[in-house]
């Protein structure tokens, strides 16, 4: 659908665990997100060949632990590695979900920038603006 196609997407890098019906499962990383679907590159594993509708579990650190956001979505292409799936959930559940995603990325980057300035300060002595 062309709609589809036409949603913000966002990039982001978030752990994800493939799996279908027969127990396989594969493993990637998203490569960027909106409200109605996902694209992911995978690490380990093959998309399933006969099975078009899968489980995403997304895998986020939010600093202290990892949360685990689990949707329905049907593989709408694949390429190689890379495949588009279009979430199978209600469109509240998946922008709750993509929300919360987005979210703890958006801290997890302010975290490591702190890190990166406090070390800065820690290695010349001086403060950094």
């Amino acid at each position: 659908n062309m709609n589809n196609r036409k949603s913000t997407r966002h990039g982001l890098l978030v752990d994800i665990e493939i799996a279908s019906s027969g127990n396989s499962c594969c493993r990637g990383y998203v490569n960027n997100i909106s409200r109605k679907g996902v694209a992911v590159i995978l690490r380990d594993g093959e998309f399933p060949a006969d099975q078009k509708s899968v489980l995403l579990n997304f895998k986020i650190w939010t600093g202290s632990e990892t949360l685990y956001r689990k949707l329905l979505a049907r593989i709408i292409w694949t390429e190689s590695e890379k495949a588009g799936l279009a979430f199978a959930e209600d469109e509240h559940v998946t922008t709750a979900i993509v929300q919360d995603l987005l979210r703890y990325k958006a801290l997890e980057r302010r975290q490591i920038a702190r890190s990166v300035k406090s070390r800065a300060f820690a290695e010349s002595g001086t403060a950094i603006s």
